[in-house]
């Protein structure tokens, strides 16, 4: 799917809200953040006035409690795009199972049988 010109129609209705996952390959904002799964940002003309969208992602400089942070959004880590007029969910199938724990398999140990179980009444 082409996230460039779905952000660019969005972009030219106005600011755009994006929802990213902060587990995701090449995502570069403030270590801070990293610790939610996801995160918010808001974009536009005012926000981000010096932004820069490509095949890729997107950069642009923000400013977090003072500071300026250069920002690096892939298009894998955005997971949602809204504005005034639509909102629009992507599914990233493989950053939702990297985001999930993996399961041990439970051992038991040898020569331990289970209880045996009956009804009671």
């Amino acid at each position: 799917m082409n996230k460039l010109a779905i952000f660019e129609w969005f972009y030219s209705t106005g600011d755009v809200l994006i929802t990213l996952n902060t587990h995701a390959d090449g995502l570069d904002i403030p270590p801070n953040l990293r610790s939610q799964e996801m995160v918010d940002f808001i974009l536009g003309e005012i926000p981000t006035p010096k932004i820069t969208a490509d095949a890729h992602g997107i950069s642009t400089p923000m400013r977090f409690s003072g500071s300026l942070y250069n920002c690096y959004f892939p298009w894998s880590a955005i997971v949602q795009m809204s504005g005034q007029d639509a909102v629009i969910q992507f599914r990233n199938p493989d950053l939702s199972k990297a985001s999930q724990p993996e399961k041990a398999p439970i051992e038991r140990p040898a020569g331990k049988k289970r209880a045996n179980l009956r009804l009671v009444r």
